[in-house]
């Protein structure tokens, strides 16, 4: 069972690069440049870019999502304003993030009405002009801008706790790519604390990137309240084992998890503390006992060899 904790928008169309089963796991902030609409930026704004980018980077980011307007983009037929887009993408290189784009087409241009493949050419075309760029991750072509993104977490009233609640939850469930996004900006405190969290998983590339979600390993979830949401997912690759605990409730909740006879009983790293976790050996299996806070979640994990 998936969690409903944020609202969370899946793209329908991808074109061009895309974000590979063997490929980075990216975890970035949602920036169309300087003003919240499709990059207009001249020459005159790349410093100003330049120094946004290189804040989200130093945050803990490796991506951004952007987009691009198909009625702004292609003002007349076969004719295309792009240079502002790829001021960004170029901008993004150097700041080491990388770069989904996405071609929005819910407002077409004046000449293309009555087109029906007019928004499909579009969204082709920018994938061909891009293709070149190694940092773009795909150009996602899509009917509404809302859409914009792989997996599009909104850092909204619960600000950031819930915000890190839904991206390790998307994590567990398979997710190669996230894209915060809040109505203060990619600049904003809330998203910019973000970037701790995200760099557990863009600082650990070797990690986290060949991790694939695993079924069965838990046994039963007890000690909470009968009507909590506990769930307890696993991630696993040839080298390592990714246990990822979630709390959506608003109150903490103590439990015990019990685990099958195969999951290893030795010590654990809690990824995002540092510290080190020891499971505790039954006739079952092994077992840990934690104690949840609010809307909180638990990342450990396990070498399976040594290097």
């Amino acid at each position: 069972m998936r969690l409903a904790l944020l609202p969370v928008v899946f793209a329908v169309t991808l074109v061009g690069q895309v974000v590979g089963d063997d490929g980075p796991v990216g975890i970035g902030v949602w920036y169309p440049g300087p003003a919240a609409r499709p990059p207009a930026t001249t020459t005159s704004d790349v410093e100003t870019l330049r120094g946004d980018l290189a804040s989200i980077r130093r945050a803990g980011f490796n991506a951004i999502t952007t987009w691009t307007s198909w009625r702004e983009a292609e003002p007349q037929r076969g004719t295309y304003a792009l240079a502002a887009l790829e001021r960004l993408v170029a901008a993004a290189a150097e700041a080491d993030l990388r770069v989904m784009v996405v071609a929005d087409t819910e407002t077409a241009p004046t000449w293309a009405a009555g087109d029906r493949d007019g928004a499909a050419r579009f969204v082709s075309y920018v994938s061909k002009r891009l293709a070149l760029q190694a940092n773009v991750l795909a150009v996602t072509g899509t009917a509404r801008v809302s859409d914009a993104a792989r997996s599009r977490i909104e850092v909204g009233a619960g600000g950031a706790l819930n915000a890190r609640l839904a991206m390790w939850s998307e994590l567990a469930g398979g997710a190669r790519y996230l894209a915060f996004a809040g109505k203060e900006g990619p600049l904003s405190p809330a998203i910019l604390s973000l970037g701790e969290t995200a760099g557990v998983v863009t600082r650990n590339q070797a990690l986290f990137a060949p991790l694939r979600p695993r079924t069965g390993g838990v046994l039963r979830i007890s000690g909470a309240d009968p009507k909590s949401r506990i769930e307890v997912r696993l991630l696993e690759s040839p080298d390592a084992i990714v246990i990822i605990g979630l709390n959506p409730d608003a109150a903490p909740q103590k439990v015990t998890i019990a685990f099958s006879p195969e999951m290893p009983e030795a010590i654990w790293q809690n990824l995002e503390t540092g510290t080190s976790v020891s499971f505790i050996m039954t006739k079952e299996g092994p077992s840990f006992e934690h104690l949840f806070g609010p809307r909180d979640a638990l990342v450990l994990m396990i070498r399976k060899r040594l290097r």
